[in-house]
């Protein structure tokens, strides 16, 4: 082999060294980074990263870019959000005094909020070209209303168009922040009929069938198309020997049960059990 390569001509000889030693440098290159990548091990990095004056917070662990951060700016009352905010943001290590920056920055929009809300409240008549006078709003909420970043929660801009005098831009604000509204009353009425439904049960097993009567009149408006809440309440109305009111509950529920678990289930045979009971104490 070395005689072979002896004999070539000097410039084939150059370049088949210089192919060589650059394959070489490639192998020794990528043991190095092998041995490398297995010496060190992956680091985690958890950092806070902030968008804007609006203050939203996301934590960010390695590559995995995980999002866990809310709106300090959500519009009526932004409380819960900046508690997300501020534990998101302690868990990415941020500073005791940028915290207190962010629950500062909050107590100011909602501040000023209070005060817009009470300038929009007192209109001063204004009169107009035309044959009306017609009301505007003051001087201070105008400039309470510029104090108000654009990237505020629906419910802060709707009170800033109002102040500017946009009105069909306030509206659909409006309709906006009512349907966030809708939203978080409808978990909160399915929170207050879970805690009903507890001191129902709470009384009942207790013995005292009558106190838990109270609740049931308190879960007649959250009930909705709940069969477990329907089913309860024509329980305690059964035990208090009420049975006008629990027999339509009860085939409330078994109907909404049977169309959507079948009649063979478990459940549709709890409430033909208890209707069942219902009749055979009123004689049927």
């Amino acid at each position: 082999m070395i005689e072979w390569f002896k004999n070539l001509r000097i410039e084939w000889q150059i370049a088949i060294f210089g192919a060589a030693v650059t394959a070489a440098l490639a192998v020794i290159g990528g043991i190095i980074k092998l041995i490398r990548k297995k010496k060190d091990p992956p680091t985690t990095q958890t950092k806070i990263r902030q968008k804007g004056p609006c203050n939203t917070a996301a934590v960010i662990e390695g590559d995995k870019n995980i999002v866990a951060g809310r709106n300090v700016k959500t519009g009526i009352d932004g409380d819960s959000a900046l508690d997300t905010l501020v534990k998101v943001s302690k868990e990415a290590g941020q500073s005791e005094n940028e915290i207190k920056h962010l629950q500062e920055r909050n107590t100011e929009l909602k501040e000023t909020i209070r005060q817009l809300e009470e300038q929009l409240s007192q209109p001063q008549i204004i009169a107009d070209t035309g044959r009306q006078q017609v009301p505007q709003p003051t001087q201070q909420a105008k400039d309470l209303a510029a104090q108000i970043e654009d990237d505020a929660g629906p419910y802060a801009l709707a009170l800033k168009a109002i102040a500017v005098g946009n009105t069909k831009q306030a509206g659909e604000l409006l309709d906006k922040t009512q349907k966030l509204l809708d939203k978080v009353q409808e978990q909160k009425d399915r929170a207050q009929a879970k805690i009903y439904m507890a001191r129902m049960q709470n009384t009942s097993y207790a013995g005292r069938p009558q106190d838990a009567l109270q609740y049931c009149d308190k879960l007649t408006t959250l009930a909705g198309n709940d069969s477990l809440i329907m089913n309860k309440m024509a329980v305690v109305y059964y035990e208090n020997a009420k049975y006008k009111e629990a027999e339509p509950l009860m085939r409330r529920a078994l109907k909404i049960d049977e169309a959507s678990l079948g009649k063979d289930h478990p459940k549709v045979a709890i409430h033909l059990n208890n209707l069942a009971a219902l009749y055979q104490d009123t004689n049927r």
